[in-house]
């Protein structure tokens, strides 16, 4: 920025300040909107968010760590490079360093007075606020919220396989079949009746080992008819311990770990998304707001003309016949009517753009405060902004969440290639098993139980169990998805990376191209606005073609004024929006709006992520400062 620039800017800045205060105490943001809880953190550190964020544990999982931060540094270093060429055109720089741009009252100040037929009030809104708004009321927000706490319930529901079981099954037989030997029963030509029942209790659990252990207690009553069965009416009751230990498929800590490490990576993932598609919100927000400024801003423009226009055709009718043909009126009444035609677009315009901002901010108190109109109480930004591409690209590789989903996809495509290169081996299991019974008559099932651990003694045996399918075609056949699953997750990383450098080229070269098209733009409109204040000023003094046709030339003067000024309000509104887009595009548009996150429950006891904003407060003060 020049320094009659500068001093011209810092002539308006106590009037500003002095709007920008009386905006916010007026729109009396709500306290709980901001938030100085020290449970406030910055959004894009999701730890303190999930109880249990992804840490590479075993010695593949910390090499594709590293495997991923030398890919990203790697990248780093052939971005910069091709940042080297990222310059101005010389006429580019040259309309960026011609003169100065000023707050003139046409597009700074006349907007902001109510201008829509609508019952409640006005209330003028800064930025900010609509920002904290947003985050505060916003139901796409909050769906977006819940994305990442719907995701991390999966960690717990992988955990839960680990956790200890109690169980009870039971059962009652009777059995009546007939016999076809005597030494079934002792007599021929009967039938074998047999009733009695069943329970086991106990408690199972699977350790991260891959080790399961089974204790068990079994009790039971069995009665039949057979001369053979001694005691008649048997209680029988047996203590059990069993072990499984899988020695190749499914061993090891590595192995069982892997869910666990997967479902966080996938909450973390899911975390990444609900910033992605906040920033993109953010972004909408932004674009609306400055629409709506873009929208006041020319319908005062355009509200401007047509006054001019019905001046001119006003005083060429009233010259009638003098000197001004009917032709010359009947073109000046077209005029006036396009231009009363375009003025109504204006308004429509207006109120579809406050509409869209409403509902993207969502905020009720825009119904319960009776709000009718908003205003945009921000100035645009006019001095130029001059980013540096290094520190955009290396922001943009630390920050943008897709980036970082592609990179938590790769640690999970790794852990299941090596999940399913595990389930390759054939399987072999360690069996053990250990346990006291006894036995008792008369149906005395309660002393059976007792006698367990009075006279028994203790018996155990132990084992393997092996298999392998022949040939192990389904388990190769996964094993190779999940390699071809990583191969193409690497190429994604490396895609998205591509993809996210494009976008900050193209925001870079946005922000740099769009201050000097504003700077021309406004040049033009300042050169239209002199024209037609040439022939204002020479109204009475060029005869020579007649008073009527030099209203006419004054007619073409507006319209290429009322145009050139459009043109300059344009460029000057998508200037702000690109600035704000390149924040987007380096992932760093939420912590350059102070947006911060912390969980909570709501009414219902359910977890929730708040969404809060600090600077509508720091503004004010700010703004006050000023004075």
């Amino acid at each position: 920025m020049k320094p009659s620039e500068l001093d011209n800017y810092i002539k308006w800045l106590p009037a500003v300040g002095v709007f920008t205060l009386s905006c916010l105490t007026s729109c009396q943001v709500p306290t709980s909107m901001n938030s100085n809880d020290s449970d406030y953190i910055m959004i894009n550190d999701s730890a303190s968010v999930f109880k249990e964020n992804y840490e590479p544990v075993s010695e593949e999982e910390q090499d594709r760590d590293l495997s991923i931060d030398e890919t990203i540094g790697g990248f780093l270093s052939e971005a910069v490079e091709t940042g080297v060429r990222e310059s101005l055109s010389p006429a580019a720089e040259r309309a960026a360093n011609s003169g100065s741009v000023y707050l003139d009252e046409w597009w700074a100040d006349s907007h902001r007075d109510p201008m829509l037929n609508v019952k409640g009030k006005a209330v003028g809104m800064q930025l900010d606020e609509i920002y904290t708004r947003t985050l505060a009321n916003s139901s796409q927000v909050r769906v977006f919220a819940a994305l990442p706490l719907i995701r991390e319930t999966a960690i717990d529901e992988a955990k839960a396989e680990f956790d200890p079981e109690s169980y009870v099954e039971s059962r009652y037989n009777f059995t009546d079949e007939p016999t076809g030997s005597t030494l079934e029963t002792g007599s021929a030509n009967d039938f074998f009746r047999e009733r009695g029942w069943t329970m086991e209790a106990g408690v199972r659990k699977k350790f991260l080992a891959g080790t399961e252990v089974v204790v068990a207690q079994d009790l039971g009553q069995k009665s039949n008819n057979s001369e053979f069965f001694i005691p008649g009416d048997q209680g029988n009751a047996r203590l059990r311990l069993s072990v499984v230990q899988p020695l190749l498929k499914g061993a090891g800590a590595k192995y069982n770990r892997t869910m666990m490490q997967i479902a966080k990576l996938d909450a973390e993932t899911g975390y990444e998304e609900f910033v992605r598609q906040l920033e993109t919100h953010l972004m909408e927000v932004n674009r609306s707001y400055w629409a709506l400024y873009l929208a006041r801003a020319m319908y005062q423009e355009q509200k401007n003309l047509v006054n001019e226009t019905r001046g001119v055709a006003d005083e060429l009718a009233a010259r009638g016949t003098l000197d001004a043909s009917s032709s010359q009126i009947s073109r000046t009444q077209a005029a006036l009517a396009s231009r009363e035609a375009t003025l109504v677009r204006s308004e429509l315009a207006i109120m579809n753009s406050e509409s869209r901002l409403r509902a993207l901010v969502n905020d009720p108190w825009f119904v319960t405060g009776g709000i009718g109109e908003i205003i945009p109480s921000d100035m645009p930004m006019i001095g130029r902004y001059v980013p540096d591409f290094e520190t955009m690209v290396d922001a943009a590789l630390t920050y943008r969440p897709e980036i970082r989903q592609a990179e938590k996809h790769l640690q999970a495509s790794d852990l299941r290639e090596a999940m399913a290169r595990n389930e390759k081996k054939p399987t072999l299991n360690l069996l053990a098993e250990t346990g006291l019974s006894s036995l008792r008559g008369s149906g005395d099932t309660g002393g059976a139980f007792g006698d367990q651990f009075q006279d028994s003694v203790p018996n155990w045996g132990v084992g393997v169990m092996a298999s392998v399918p022949w040939g192990r075609r389904a388990e190769k056949a996964r094993h190779l998805r999940t390699e071809l699953e990583v191969r193409q997750m690497e190429d994604q990383l490396r895609s998205t990376m591509d993809t996210v450098l494009l976008e900050v080229q193209v925001a870079h070269r946005e922000v740099s191209t769009a201050y000097p098209d504003m700077k021309a733009k406004y040049k033009a409109a300042k050169a239209a606005e002199e024209e037609l204040a040439v022939l204002n000023n020479r109204r009475g003094l060029d005869v020579q073609e007649g008073e009527a046709l030099y209203l006419e030339k004054l007619l073409d003067a507006q319209e290429r004024r009322s145009l050139a000024r459009e043109s300059f309000l344009k460029s000057l509104v998508v200037y702000n929006s690109a600035i704000t887009n390149l924040d987007r595009a380096s992932g760093t548009l939420l912590q350059a709006e102070d947006v911060g996150v912390h969980r909570d429950v709501d009414e219902d006891e359910l977890p929730i992520l708040r969404l809060t904003k600090d600077e509508a407060a720091k503004n004010a003060i700010a703004s006050y400062a000023l004075k």
